[in-house]
């Protein structure tokens, strides 16, 4: 039987714990070795984490740049043409947009003609890239793939290092029409920087391969290459026409962190600090006992020494007990607490210091740390002034609270020597800089203000002289000056340019005033500025648009009239005579409908420019409105007969190059214009007499044809007087019951009366029959047509409401003419229900006359107004057709019934075949599209015979009748229709 002694434990214990620990010790390697692997694959995830984020970061910069650069590429593609002027608007907002873009460069074929920003960049312009062997076969690359090419990073011409991004630019329409490309500098530095490289470098050990964007062909460029023949991490970018690859490691290869050799180390080095605290152990407890001895002799000593000390400090000292209770004061803290010593001993401390809020000391909540406080008390004399309260716990060797100790201090003077120093930082941080110098104009102290408006830091300015932000653009006699007002005022104020720390050139309101010492010597400068940049900025453009015209940029009519009145002071005080030129361009309203208004403002801009190259650089060249310019003429000479030729042959220059051909994108345009012109000079004439003068002869130069000019003459002054007497007794010939109607007979193929049209009068009562010609255009531009042409429709409805009663006039229709004014009222449709509904008549017996002009304009809106009175039952009749722009589109699309072919193509029938022709086409034109046909202006038998035989089956003119009151008008068509029954039988064989 074994022994318990007889074990191999026993037998070998050495060995056996030489086993057991290789045991333990193989079983913490594997755990080690595992804890290493994870450790390395962890440290790889976080590698391949941040390579995607560079790699996203990088990505998305060169998309961002090269979509902007897309941009330019579009519109050279869609306007190879385009000038530099665009090239450098629209550079300039991609650039902004883009802080990484250094230039960007045009290529038309090979040669770069335009850069952005100039300069910096001249040496780009004109380069030829066939002469550039570094970048050519990268160009011939872009041209032979027809996609985007990186090149780079490379040495730039300009000096540098960046990426050149080409993009390649074909034709819109054609795309195998190579026009050049759109070359983009991206500064390198910049966008690795974005991307957030250096960040990333000092985390990880990077190398970036791929010049050119040959991806793992290419060379390179960042970084240790060995990177890429290791077992780095690698990522791919892609980019346009290529890649670049990234490879990336930890710093100092990949390690994996192991607890257990931590574990090994911090094992060890307990079993040695064990080691030596058994055998300190016992050290300690003998020389324990010395020291306690010794310690309670010295506390003894320390504390006498303590209560004198304390006694003699200017500070107050209190020691309480855990529960608060005051055990020790010193003379300085009654003193300071306004208490005597016996009182002091029988407080607390949340008795003795209090505020509104409570007891400055929360004791139950006090820890290790002191706690510091500040309470406003009043002395015995009822001044107020400020302590300072430390309270410290002082705690025993098992780390309770023993006792407290408060210091107090008199504080009142830091206090208010603080006060002072907020008052006067709230005073110097102001929102104006501020800058204090000495006497040599050296920086001092700078606010936040001043860095925030001028870009310098105060460690930047201080010690710099003010000569750092002089902007350059005032001489040294203004900076003279300035400090001469200064010496003798000790201040001075105004508005000056300085330059920030960017170098951008700003304006400012400064004020600077001298800081003299006791010996009236100055100690320093003082100077408060804003910046009024902004402020100026919006006064120049208030300016503008308070002086000048925002489409043309020429001046507007108030300030015309302003130069106009310092020409007519200056005329008159020199002797020298000036002229006005009014200004209208022909059918301008004409080339607004067909075109549109876009079209229009692009001519009125091209025509203030060729007006304003026609004059001199002292005259003004003014856009009143609409298609309106006057140019000012002044001081042209002494003699009046000469000065007038001067401004003829101004005149006769512009009114050429008007004529000339103007190109608006997709047509040419011919333009014309009338000018009108008057003088001025010594005599004393108002602004608005002359610029009436001037806007008479211009209408006058139009009624001579347009395209012409004309003096002002003085029988157009009394045109005018004549024609706005007229308009004023136009104003009351409906009240005064002067306007009456005339009716004009129309018959059929047949000779049968079917209606007439009704015709406007005017009788007046000293000038006798007023022609329509001379008061109908009047009352279109007065506006009085609206109430006149209201009256006629009534009075011809309520005639024909008087006819349906007779047998004979029961079916006649009347016409009744409707002016484009008229037409296009609001109210208009509203005012024929309404007047329907009060005479009751059939609406098929009204018929409305509309011209051309009528429908030019706004055709959607007119087809719409007569739909609705057609839905009415009223029909519509196209006057005086062939006459303006017809067209077979609006035809087809007008609810139109009849089309009257206009006098001037009756005239001269049957004799004048292209009349003739004229007048066939329009008849077939109203066959195809079921329209009636009837024509006006007959006068003869040959006349009607050719209308007949021609297909036309309604007549109207002097033939039949002539246009006569309705009394007469009525006695004829009972004539006549006497007649016919007389002779019916003989007119029917007749017709037959």
């Amino acid at each position: 039987m074994d022994t318990p002694h007889s074990g191999l434990p026993y037998k070998y214990p050495k060995l056996f714990a030489l086993v057991a620990a290789l045991i333990v010790f193989l079983g913490l390697w594997v755990i080690d070795h595992n804890e290493r692997e994870l450790g390395i694959q962890k440290q790889k995830v976080e590698v391949i984490e941040k390579l995607s984020v560079l790699r996203a970061k990088l990505s998305a910069g060169m998309t961002s740049n090269i979509s902007a650069a897309r941009v330019l590429a579009i519109t050279f593609a869609t306007k190879p043409s385009l000038s530099e002027q665009e090239f450098k608007v629209l550079a300039t907002e991609v650039a902004s947009g883009n802080s990484s873009i250094r230039n960007l460069v045009l290529v038309k074929g090979t040669i770069a003609n335009y850069v952005y920003p100039y300069l910096g960049n001249e040496k780009m312009v004109g380069v030829d890239y066939r002469n550039l062997p570094k970048q050519w076969p990268v160009y011939q690359r872009m041209m032979e793939d027809r996609t985007i090419q990186v090149a780079g990073p490379l040495n730039l011409v300009q000096g540098g290092v960046g990426l050149v991004v080409r993009i390649p630019v074909y034709m819109h329409e054609n795309r195998d029409a190579f026009l050049g490309s759109v070359a983009m500098v991206v500064n390198y530095e910049p966008l690795m920087e974005l991307a957030g490289l250096s960040k990333v470098q000092k985390e990880i050990n990077l190398a970036i391969r791929g010049r050119d964007a040959l991806g793992s062909k290419g060379e390179v460029f960042l970084g240790d290459g060995s990177l890429f023949s290791g077992d780095a991490v690698t990522q791919t970018i892609v980019l346009p026409g290529g890649s670049w690859e990234l490879a990336a490691a930890p710093h100092g290869g990949w390690q994996g962190a192991s607890r257990l050799s931590k574990f090994f180390e911090f094992f060890g080095f307990v079993l040695c600090v064990m080691a030596w605290l058994i055998s300190y152990q016992s050290i300690l407890r003998r020389r324990q006992r010395d020291l306690n001895a010794q310690e309670l002799r010295e506390s003894e000593a320390l504390l006498r020494l303590r209560n004198e000390a304390l006694s003699a400090t200017s500070q107050g000292v209190m020691i309480t007990g855990p529960d608060g209770q005051v055990n020790y004061v010193n003379q300085a803290a009654c003193q300071l607490s306004a208490y005597r010593q016996e009182a002091l001993y029988a407080k607390k401390l949340d008795e003795l210091f209090v505020d509104a809020n409570g007891p400055l000391f929360d004791l139950g909540q006090a820890t290790s740390a002191s706690v510091l406080r500040e309470i406003l008390r009043d002395s015995d004399a009822g001044k107020q002034f400020w302590l300072e309260l430390l309270l410290t716990p002082v705690h025993d060797q098992d780390g309770k609270i023993q006792q407290y100790v408060v210091l107090l201090r008199d504080i009142t003077e830091k206090k208010l020597a603080e006060n002072e120093l907020e008052i006067a930082a709230m005073a110097f941080e102001t929102e104006e800089g501020i800058f204090i110098t000495d006497p040599a104009l050296n920086i001092l102290r700078v606010n936040r203000a001043f860095t925030r408006i001028t870009g310098y830091q105060a460690s930047e300015a201080v010690g710099q002289s003010l000569r750092l932000m002089q902007s350059g653009r005032h001489d040294e006699s203004f900076y003279q000056q300035m400090w001469e007002d200064i010496l003798h005022s000790h201040r001075w104020q105004g508005e000056i340019w300085s330059r920030r720390k960017n170098g951008e050139v700003y304006s400012e309101r400064l004020v600077i005033s001298a800081v003299l010492g006791p010996d009236g010597k100055v100690s320093n400068y003082v100077g408060s500025f804003s910046d009024i940049t902004e402020h100026k900025a919006s006064e120049e453009k208030i300016h503008q648009l308070a002086f000048f015209d925002p489409l043309t940029g020429l001046p507007n009519r108030r300030l015309l009239l302003d130069r106009l009145n310092r020409a007519l002071a200056a005329g008159r005080r020199h002797k020298r005579y000036g002229a006005i030129l009014m200004i209208d361009l022909d059918n301008f309203k004409t080339l607004n409908d067909t075109q549109g208004h876009n079209m229009g403002d692009m001519l009125l801009t091209q025509i203030g420019k060729r007006i304003h190259g026609c004059v001199r650089a002292d005259d003004t060249v003014s856009r009143t409105g609409g298609d309106e310019f006057v140019v000012l003429l002044e001081g042209l000479h002494e003699d009046q007969q000469h000065a007038a030729g001067l401004a003829e042959n101004v005149a006769e220059k512009i009114r050429l190059v008007l004529s000339q051909t103007i190109n608006l994108g997709h047509i040419d345009y011919d333009s014309s214009g009338s000018i009108g012109i008057t003088m001025f000079g010594v005599d004393t004439i108002g602004i608005d007499e002359l610029l009436r003068r001037a806007d008479m002869a211009m209408y006058q130069a139009k009624a001579l044809g347009k395209n012409s000019l004309r003096f002002f003459d003085p029988s157009m002054q009394a045109a005018l007087e004549s024609r706005t007497a007229m308009e004023n007794d136009l104003r009351y010939s409906l009240s005064n019951r002067q306007l009456l109607l005339h009716y004009q007979l129309q018959v059929s193929a047949l000779g049968d009366a079917i209606g007439a049209e009704v015709l406007l009068r005017w009788q007046h009562p000293t000038r006798g029959l007023v022609s329509p010609l001379e008061f109908i255009p009047l009352a279109e531009e007065s506006g009085l047509i609206l109430p006149i042409g209201l009256w006629v429709l009534e009075t011809a409805c309520l005639q024909i409401a008087k006819w349906a009663g007779d047998s004979n006039t029961c079916a006649l229709q009347l016409a009744v003419n409707v002016s484009a004014r008229q037409f296009r009222h609001h109210g208009f449709v509203d005012d024929v229900k309404r007047v329907l509904q009060e005479t009751g008549i059939n609406p098929v017996l009204l018929k409305l006359e509309l011209t051309e002009s009528v429908v030019l304009e706004d055709v959607s809106v007119v087809i719409e107004k007569m739909h609705a009175i057609k839905a009415l039952g009223i029909g519509f009749s196209m006057d005086d057709f062939g006459t303006g722009y017809s067209s077979l589109s609006y035809l087809q699309r007008l609810p139109l019934t009849q089309l009257k072919i206009d006098r001037t193509f009756i005239h001269n029938l049957p004799d004048d075949v292209n009349n003739a022709n004229i007048v066939r086409t329009i008849i077939s034109l109203g066959a195809s599209l079921d329209l009636n046909v009837i024509a006006e202006g007959v006068e003869t038998e040959q006349q009607r015979e050719f209308l007949l035989q021609s297909g036309c089956q309604a007549y109207q003119g002097y033939l039949f009748c002539k246009p006569v009151p309705i009394e007469q008008f009525e006695l004829l068509l009972a004539a006549r229709i006497q007649l016919q029954k007389a002779d019916s039988p003989n007119f029917k064989s007749h017709v037959s």
